[in-house]
């Protein structure tokens, strides 16, 4: 297996991301794009990829512009010594440096597939937490390359629909709070979280419209995990209906917390890759 760190950049816009191939060629490649603040995308990494490699995808995991390179965090949210290094050796602070937005991190995918689609035949798009949206943002604007891309899986995605119950608006789960909470900024930096709020309510009541026109042929799926401690079930159901009933929907009733280790049920630390090859058809 061959591991580098990459740049993926369009135009003045530019993302960062880990990307794992096999020792032979391939035309098959699955794009990770992480959740908020992102610890998902080294959970996949050491869990997953290795084995998703073997069966000959390349893997190519983004990381958030903003992710913070100067904090005990750093090591784990990036999982790359060489670029921590770098970091070292040109004083930065930031990956894209500088603080960043919600709104730039959903067209971080976007930027990404502009160059995976020169590259590979089959691409496969999963989003993890705030990764759905970010995914479903990315593929559904007006420039999205959208030929190549055979599946989108959400898992323990965080779509859903606004509602005035203030149990099942999705936004219940975006509060400054939380997103100003030391876990999360001692991760990530951001511009104002009190945009990024509105920005996110901007993204869920456009984003049903937007998603109903993705392209027939491609895939969807949604991973729901049963013990979730964010999201519920009906976070998923009420995002397929608005949707036209797009998509199968995947109960994941293994994945469970362990809080003594810092991990969630919504980290999903118990799940098969064997799972995801099942739903990547192999």
């Amino acid at each position: 297996m061959r591991v580098h760190w990459t740049v993926f950049e369009d135009g003045d816009a530019h993302v960062e991301g880990q990307i794992f191939e096999p020792e032979s060629q391939t035309a098959k490649v699955i794009l990770f794009c992480p959740g908020f603040p992102g610890m998902g995308a080294v959970h996949f990494e050491q869990r997953h990829v290795a084995t998703l490699v073997q069966e000959g995808y390349a893997v190519v995991v983004l990381r958030h512009c903003g992710t913070r390179l100067d904090s005990p965090s750093a090591p784990a949210m990036v999982n790359n010594g060489a670029r921590l290094r770098h970091a070292r050796q040109h004083q930065q602070i930031h990956l894209g440096g500088a603080p960043s937005s919600v709104e730039y991190w959903l067209s971080e995918p976007l930027i990404a597939l502009k160059t995976l689609t020169n590259v590979y035949e089959d691409i496969y798009v999963f989003g993890n937490s705030f990764g759905a949206l970010s995914s479903l943002w990315s593929l559904t604007d007006p420039d999205a390359p959208l030929e190549k891309i055979r599946h989108l899986i959400l898992v323990a995605g965080a779509q859903g629909v606004m509602t005035d119950d203030p149990e099942t608006d999705i936004m219940r789960i975006w509060k400054a709070e939380f997103m100003t909470a030391p876990r999360i900024t001692d991760k990530v930096s951001f511009l104002s979280v009190e945009q990024d709020i509105e920005t996110l309510r901007y993204a869920y009541q456009q984003l049903p419209e937007r998603a109903v026109k993705l392209p027939a042929v491609m895939a969807l799926s949604y991973i729901v995990v049963t013990q979730d401690e964010i999201l519920k079930p009906g976070d998923a159901d009420r995002f397929k209906a608005a949707i036209g009933g797009r998509g199968q929907i995947v109960h994941d009733d293994l994945d469970k917390p362990y809080y003594d280790h810092g991990l969630m049920a919504h980290d999903m630390p118990d799940y098969p890759t064997e799972n995801f090859l099942t739903l990547l058809g192999k």
